[in-house]
């Protein structure tokens, strides 16, 4: 009886699973109708299969149905997003630990530093918003600095720079 305990929890832990992966590996239909047209073995039919499933591509991201990025847009698109408290995002085509490995910290210069009361910062990072302190600091900090943030427990982010740690949110 364990034995088929076990196996039927087994197939339902693994099935959602594998649709999933089935599901995301199709891809949108103007891009299957594309795939689909090279198994025709008849050159004119392969190509007007071609022909069709193309200017219905064209057509598709002409209207912002399909969007498409190539990988260094999708690098850009990721930092911007850093600090960002997000749901996995299926679009980037990458299982949830891959994105969460992805970005664990950028680096820059601090700009549009500006003190808060209370000891705090706010400021810019380039091609990744607005972030402020969450603590008050005696560190003193300015435009043009070298830093680093990086993700910390529980969610929370640490800016380091001159190896002082503070922790920081993102605000835009």
């Amino acid at each position: 009886m364990t034995k088929l305990t076990f196996a039927i929890l087994l197939a339902a832990i693994c099935a959602p699973s594998a649709y999933a992966a089935e599901k995301q590996a199709a891809g949108p239909k103007v891009y299957t109708d594309i795939v689909a047209c090279r198994s025709i073995i008849d050159g004119v039919a392969r190509l007007q299969c071609f022909d069709a499933a193309t200017q219905a591509l064209e057509t598709a991201t002409q209207n912002k149905q399909v969007v498409m990025l190539d990988q260094g847009e999708v690098q850009k698109t990721k930092k911007s997003l850093f600090g960002f408290a997000l749901p996995n995002i299926p679009f980037f085509g990458e299982s949830a630990e891959e994105q969460a490995n992805e970005f664990k910290e950028i680096e820059g210069e601090l700009a549009n530093v500006q003190a808060l009361p209370y000891g705090k910062y706010q400021f810019t990072v380039e091609d990744a918003g607005t972030w402020q302190t969450t603590q008050g600091t005696s560190t003193f900090l300015k435009n043009g600095k070298k830093f680093k943030i990086k993700r910390a427990a529980l969610g929370s982010f640490m800016l380091v720079t001159n190896s002082t740690g503070i922790r920081v949110k993102r605000v835009n």
